[in-house]
């Protein structure tokens, strides 16, 4: 053992057996200790040591079978792809804290996608989109070096989901877009398939291309049927509920909604459960059925609070409840949901309508001068985070033109279509 490891370290050195043993012993000598035919010295050790730039006690080290370790590594990155398959992330978080891995420089090219495909889906499932989209483009660069196109593909799709929820919408229609023709062209069916017309849609939705949207989600539950399974099915109905929603399609849109609820049901999904019902609030609203509203929007609370979710999530039903008021006329209670809403640390859009919305009640109320204080609230959040405000700015000019203040009314007409 003692002699295979010099043998290794004088390769490793790249030095000949002429070379090492030259002014310490003989060339012979010195093939016979690496055969483990003698023992050498101490002093002989020590100075083989010195030439090799190592220790004496790095000759007696065991070394590492790296091969089999490569092979345990590739297991382990098989395994947690799995688990990420199966939603298992709080085993995925185990594997990803050995951020050793993603150093390693013997890892092919396909493992080395797969490996940073499993550290994007481990963000995104904690909501950090940002470095989940970081994963994801260093996972499509190593998987399209190489004909992996399944998974190549998957990856796509993930950053494409990813930049929608960061709502940079343009960015992820342009990739998905990528991943679209890319699936047609290779024929590619089956789950994968699903996913990428289900984030064709959503994301057609969000920039108000309803139509579009309609024809790949419909595509998704139709392959969904043939295939005789139910992948996604309840962010598909949703999503359809969505669309059906904004072109008035009010049938077709509580259909879509009941679907999904009952999706998120069987899979106790409660988080996606509490979005319906919001949506099922906003859609009785529309229709003027203000009971079954009032019950829906309770319920998706209830449910949020209960999980615990994002405090966006509940401000955002919570909002919804408060328009619900307003449109009864039952102003006391509109305004406490939204002081409620307004006294949350959360700056975000949601705290902007609280703002709107009293601002609307007070104006009905002829409480002028506190409205404009509401709006102008209002649109500084509005502002802080880049959202268009041209709707606040209106309702402020107004008040403006109403209290006979014409430059300042000029001014906010003015940034209306700035």
């Amino acid at each position: 053992m003692l002699g295979q490891r010099i043998k290794e370290l004088r390769k490793e050195s790249k030095l000949t057996q002429q070379h090492l043993s030259e002014g310490i012993i003989t060339r012979s000598y010195l093939s016979q200790i690496e055969k483990g035919l003698v023992q050498p010295s101490f002093d002989v050790l020590e100075k083989l040591s010195e030439k090799l730039d190592c220790t004496v006690d790095d000759f007696f080290k065991t070394v590492e079978n790296k091969d089999l370790l490569l092979s345990q590594v590739k297991k382990e990155i098989k395994t947690a792809e799995n688990q990420v398959n199966s939603n298992l992330f709080d085993k995925v978080e185990t594997f990803v804290q050995k951020n050793e891995y993603l150093s390693r420089e013997d890892l092919n090219e396909y493992d080395k996608g797969i490996l940073m495909w499993i550290h994007g889906k481990y963000y995104e499932y904690k909501k950090d989109y940002n470095h989940a989209i970081m994963f994801f483009e260093k996972s499509f660069y190593q998987l399209e070096k190489g004909n992996h196109t399944n998974v190549m593909l998957r990856s796509l799709d993930s950053l494409g989901h990813s930049h929608s929820q960061v709502q940079d919408n343009e960015k992820a229609l342009h990739i998905l877009n990528k991943a679209y023709r890319i699936m047609i062209y290779d024929q590619i069916s089956g789950m994968l398939r699903i996913s990428i017309l289900v984030n064709m849609g959503i994301v057609h939705g969000k920039l108000r291309e309803f139509y579009s949207a309609i024809n790949f989600l419909e595509e998704a539950r139709d392959l969904n049927d043939r295939l005789g399974t139910y992948y996604k099915a309840g962010e598909i109905f949703m999503a359809l509920g969505v669309c059906n929603m904004e072109l008035k399609r009010y049938k077709e849109a509580k259909y879509s909604y009941e679907r999904a609820l009952k999706y998120f049901k069987l899979c106790e999904d409660k988080y996606h459960e509490a979005g319906t019902y919001t949506n099922l609030g906003i859609l009785f609203s529309y229709q003027k059925d203000y009971y079954q509203a009032d019950l829906d929007l309770r319920t998706a609370i209830n449910i949020y609070k209960h999980v615990k979710a994002d405090e966006a999530k509940i401000m955002n039903a919570q909002v919804e409840l408060a328009k619900l008021y307003y449109l009864q006329a039952e102003y006391e209670k509109a305004s406490s949901l939204c002081d409620d809403i307004i006294k949350v640390g959360n700056n975000n859009k949601h705290k902007a309508q609280a703002l709107e919305l009293l601002g609307d009640i007070n104006y009905r109320l002829s409480s002028v001068e506190v409205a404009l204080d509401n709006y102008s609230e209002a649109k500084k959040v509005l502002v802080s985070h880049s959202m268009l405000c041209d709707h606040v700015c209106k309702k402020i000019a107004d008040i403006y033109f109403k209290l006979g203040e014409y430059e300042k009314a000029a001014d906010s007409y003015q940034e209306c279509f700035s």
